[in-house]
């Protein structure tokens, strides 16, 4: 984001937090429902810039910190599967407090090790979207590859080659994902092996590898003994609208088995990319799910529809203000704010 676009947003979050708009927003969360964050990844503070993720995708560990003491000292922080009824919903008017879920998506390493301690400090529990089959073989996310391909490409000066091999203009690693979404799995697949035949002698290991490490069931079973909950994110994470339906129902059911397997219970589930549709909300009714997340943002409200609910993606760029350190006010406005204007415009 440039300087200019910076001081513009500063502004206008001054103005907000003056006007006592943020206040409204923070106790209209209070009076209609609640609000559930989608995370992905907690690094390291001294790994969090040379890891090079995608942007949405990370926290620093002290930003989680912060955020954590922040909800836990002014919200009350709930697992899903406490607000099936609609009366856990009204619960916060007569608390004061807005009610918030945590939420990771995909089961990353870091999760057990860097998020679970914070949170325990806290006394703050989350739930983690797992892919069984992704964890079981640990294999890499496929977007995880690609970027960290980008910044290989980049530092030995074969981004030209890149976007020549992929038939892509893009001008970022995000693009570049964005692009390779387009392709069936299997195209992709084979375009991602060869940029990887390209890069093989300029790949080095490092924080960006290190980062894409994933949960083991061993790992899962310890934090599902700290009261941490799981729920299915798929079986190898493809976007389910693109799949046929008979397909996305295997994808469905099986992961929910897998889960079930080794903890005993899978009610919740998260639509992958947060695409999802009338079908595939259907064929997640089908599967046995209670619940379905979506990705985009809004507030969960007693009549919300329980296989389309919404959530806010937070990270790093969140909660950062004009000098870049972490700013309650920006936290206010990414959570509160943003599910308040989502629902207004619905």
């Amino acid at each position: 984001m440039s300087v200019v676009r910076r001081t513009i947003k500063a502004i206008y979050l001054r103005f907000l937090y003056c006007s006592g708009l943020l206040k409204w927003a923070r106790s209209r969360v209070a009076r209609r429902g609640i609000v559930v964050l989608t995370l992905h990844q907690v690094l390291p503070d001294a790994n969090y810039e040379s890891a090079h993720l995608q942007p949405g995708m990370a926290l620093r560990a002290s930003s989680f910190q912060k955020l954590l003491e922040y909800l836990s000292g002014r919200c009350r922080c709930i697992l899903p599967t406490e607000a099936i009824s609609a009366r856990n919903h009204r619960e916060p008017a007569r608390h004061g407090q807005p009610q918030v879920a945590l939420t990771f998506d995909d089961g990353w390493k870091d999760n057990i090790e860097v998020a679970l301690p914070i949170s325990q400090k806290y006394g703050v529990l989350f739930t983690v979207f797992i892919c069984p089959e992704i964890i079981a073989e640990q294999l890499s996310f496929w977007p995880a590859r690609v970027n960290r391909l980008w910044w290989a490409a980049e530092r030995a000066g074969k981004l030209d080659r890149v976007r020549i091999l992929s038939g892509s203009a893009a001008d970022s690693a995000q693009c570049l994902v964005e692009n390779l979404k387009r392709l069936k799995a299997d195209e992709r697949e084979r375009l991602i092996g060869q940029l990887e035949a390209l890069l093989s002698s300029d790949r080095e290991e490092s924080a960006g590898a290190d980062a894409e490490r994933l949960l083991t069931w061993p790992d899962i079973k310890t934090m599902a003994g700290a009261g941490i909950a799981f729920g299915s994110h798929t079986n190898t994470h493809p976007i389910l609208t693109d799949l046929e339906p008979d397909e996305a129902a295997r994808e469905l059911s099986e992961s929910r088995s897998a889960i079930e397997k080794e903890l005993n219970s899978c009610d919740c589930f998260a639509y992958p990319n947060g695409d999802w549709s009338q079908p595939v909300r259907e064929l997640a009714a089908k599967a046995g799910y209670q619940l379905a997340f979506a990705n985009s943002p809004g507030i969960w409200e007693a009549n919300s529809d329980r296989f389309s609910i919404p959530r806010v993606n937070v990270w790093e760029g969140s909660f950062t203000g004009l000098t870049g350190r972490f700013s309650r006010i920006a936290l206010e406005y990414a959570i509160f704010w943003k599910a308040c204007r989502a629902r207004r415009e619905l």
